[in-house]
């Protein structure tokens, strides 16, 4: 059975904000929500001189949709800010972009869909990471460790070129900042970079052999990163 992705708000009504934006449902059902209850129970006429979006259906919910209503009490459940059954908080309709904005998560996949369908993602299959790609992405050069490797060259060592380089960057990401270790050197695949990502207690979680922006920012998506080249 089909189910709908459908958005609610919780608001929070006091003496100093007569409408405070608490949170931001996402509930997954096989009913369209607030279709069935505009129009079955409402008067059209009476909410079109408002905005939809600040009507509270939340009575609607309880009695049309308990089990819809008893969902977003378990979603809430964890959220010491929300009691929905106290008559202060009111449910009205949302939208995609206030989800987004309350689960950084959620908005990283749907930003990576939204490049994966433009056509900057269309270039950057064929666009080959550079140093200057790197250093205007906020990657700093490691000159001790690129000279390392460019004396290990000079030795007749093959892991390294002449023209070895290292870089690094650290991610800002809120929940999980990640440290990131590109170099030029030699690798199993026969690309011209490879990537080794640690978390923030520099343990290692992940490394690849790749050529490409777009091979760069999927492997950001992977490990959950909003950093993008």
């Amino acid at each position: 059975m089909k189910k709908y992705n459908q958005y609610f708000n919780i608001f929070k009504t006091t003496l100093e904000d007569p409408g405070e934006l608490i949170s931001t449902l996402r509930v997954r059902y096989n009913e369209k929500i607030w279709e069935k209850i505009n129009n079955e129970y409402l008067d059209t006429q009476k909410w079109m001189t408002t905005s939809i979006f600040h009507l509270d259906i939340k009575s609607y919910i309880q009695n049309i949709f308990p089990d819809v209503y008893n969902l977003m009490k378990e979603l809430t459940l964890h959220d010491n800010r929300i009691n929905l059954d106290d008559d202060c908080f009111s449910i009205c309709l949302g939208t995609l972009s206030d989800y987004r904005k309350v689960n950084e998560q959620f908005d990283n996949e749907m930003s990576f869909l939204e490049y994966l369908n433009s056509e900057i993602a269309e270039m950057d299959k064929y666009r080959y990471i550079t140093d200057d790609i790197l250093k205007e992405a906020g990657f700093e050069y490691l000159e001790n460790e690129s000279n390392l490797g460019r004396e290990a060259h000079n030795q007749n060592f093959e892991l390294c070129s002449e023209d070895y380089s290292v870089y690094r960057k650290w991610t800002d990401d809120k929940s999980f900042p990640i440290k990131l270790d590109i170099d030029n050197g030699l690798n199993n695949r026969g690309t011209k970079w490879h990537l080794h990502i640690d978390n923030s207690d520099c343990e290692t979680i992940g490394c690849a052999d790749i050529n490409t922006v777009l091979e760069f920012n999927t492997l950001m998506q992977v490990f959950k990163s909003k950093f993008r080249l």
